[in-house]
């Protein structure tokens, strides 16, 4: 996997300016600090290896590297690198992955059924409360990593934190044998009211023949 170099980041430049009228004392206007960006100031690897570039990639970067899997990345944070790693012990990937993919669903509903979405509310609701629960057992923890960072806010207060991140992947046919179920099953519970209805339904279908 390509990866990308560790970067230590500088901490915010703190500006004071002055200002003096002729034949006035010099007065000292309040300092004006901007917030940085946050410096890298240790990580798993204590800097002998570079970040793995999935750290830097958004969800549509992560999902384009793969051809047959769904890609999910998690983060928490805290002050205290123990209590994360007991975190990551204790993560249930699917339920959490359950959880991302509810809300990916209920995304492309109301994308799909555009002015329609008020007739497919009650078929929405049960898709995805249907997903929800579905329990993805071919989750696969792919890589982890944590890094322990500096930030310096706007009133010149400095914490540090640490991130730790889980990359997990799930085969996509996995995943959308669920969403097909889940909108084969609402068809025989719920039949159409109208043929509105009717043609919102299948745009929503039609827009989840290419995955999620």
């Amino acid at each position: 996997m390509k990866m990308k170099k560790l970067i230590f980041l500088p901490l915010a430049v703190i500006a004071v300016f002055f200002s003096s009228c002729a034949g006035s004392p010099k007065v000292e206007k309040p300092a004006m600090i901007q917030e940085a960006k946050p410096e890298i100031i240790d990580d798993q690897y204590h800097g002998a290896r570079e970040t793995p570039d999935w750290v830097f990639l958004d969800e549509n970067e992560l999902l384009t590297k793969e051809k047959d899997y769904y890609v999910f990345k998690f983060q928490e944070t805290g002050k205290d690198l123990d209590g994360l790693k007991l975190w990551t012990r204790g993560f249930t990937a699917s339920s959490e992955i359950a959880r991302l993919v509810s809300t990916k669903v209920k995304d492309k509903f109301v994308g799909a059924a555009a002015g329609d979405k008020d007739k497919l509310e009650t078929y929405m609701e049960e898709v995805v409360k249907s997903v929800s629960q579905a329990q993805y057992s071919g989750a696969l923890r792919k890589a982890s990593y944590w890094w322990q960072i500096r930030k310096v806010k706007v009133d010149g207060t400095v914490e540090d934190v640490y991130e730790y991140y889980l990359l997990y992947c799930v085969p996509k046919d996995q995943i959308d044998s669920a969403i097909e179920r889940a909108l084969q099953d609402m068809d025989k519970k719920v039949k159409p009211k109208s043929e509105d209805e009717k043609t919102a339904r299948s745009r929503v279908k039609e827009a989840f023949s290419n995955g999620l």
